[in-house]
C-alpha cells in the first residue's frame, strides 16, 4: 500500500531534521518526501508548522509504560528503566534532544509543549507510581514527583550528557547497571 503524502512529508521530515537539524531544507524534505511542492504547502502552514509535529512525535516515543505492580517494586521499577534507558539513549532520541536544545529560543513554547507530552507526563506517571508504593508501604514516604525525577536522572546519569556531546560511552553490562540504579534507589527510600 502507497504510502500517504502527508506521512511521507513526516518521514522525510524526521529523517532530515534528525540528519541536519532545523536547517534542513523544504526544497529537500519535499525531494526526499517525492511530492509536489503544492503537497507540502496542502498538509502544513510553514517549516515551522512540520518542525513543530516531527518534534511532538520524536518526544512522544521516549515514554515509557510503567508495566507492573508495587508489590514488586524492584522488578517493576527495573523494567520500567531498561526501557526508559532504550528509548532515551537511542541515536535518533538523542538527535532529537540536540535539535530541540538548539532551537530552544526559536520556538519556546513548543520546547514547554514538548516537555509537558513527554518528560512532564512521565514524570507525573512514575510519581504516581511512587505515590502508589509509599502509601503502601513499600517505601518510606517523601516527595513523589522529586523521587520520580531522581530515578529518571538516576537511569541515564552521565550517559545521556556523553552521547548528547558525541563522546564514546563505556561499555558495560546494561542489565546489571539498571539493577545497581534500581537497587540504590531503593535503598534511599527504604522504609
Amino acid at each position: 500500500m502507497m504510502m500517504a503524502n502527508r506521512e511521507r512529508l513526516l518521514l522525510a521530515a524526521r529523517e532530515l531534521f534528525l540528519e541536519q537539524g532545523y536547517d534542513a531544507s523544504v526544497d529537500a524534505i519535499i525531494g526526499r518526501a517525492e511530492v509536489a511542492r503544492q503537497t507540502f504547502y496542502n498538509h502544513f502552514k510553514n517549516k515551522e508548522s512540520l518542525f513543530a509535529e516531527v518534534v511532538r512525535d520524536c518526544f512522544l516515543d521516549v515514554l515509557a509504560p510503567l508495566n507492573g505492580h508495587t508489590d514488586n517494586l524492584q522488578q517493576s521499577l527495573m523494567s520500567f528503566a531498561e526501557i526508559y534507558r532504550q528509548r532515551v539513549l537511542n541515536p535518533e532520541s538523542i538527535a532529537a534532544y540536540r535539535i530541540l536544545s538548539g532551537q530552544a529560543l526559536r520556538f519556546p513554547d513548543l520546547v514547554r509543549e514538548v516537555y509537558a507530552l513527554g518528560t512532564g507526563q512521565m514524570t507525573e506517571r512514575l510519581a504516581d507510581f511512587l505515590r502508589k508504593a509509599m502509601d503502601e508501604g513499600h517505601i518510606r514516604h517523601a516527595d513523589p514527583v522529586f523521587a520520580a525525577e531522581l530515578l529518571l536522572a538516576m537511569a541515564v546519569g552521565q550517559e545521556r550528557s556523553q552521547r548528547l556531546f558525541g563522546i564514546p560511552c563505556r561499555e558495560e553490562d546494561e542489565q546489571l547497571k539498571i539493577k545497581q540504579v534500581v537497587d540504590g534507589f531503593l535503598r534511599m527510600f527504604a522504609s
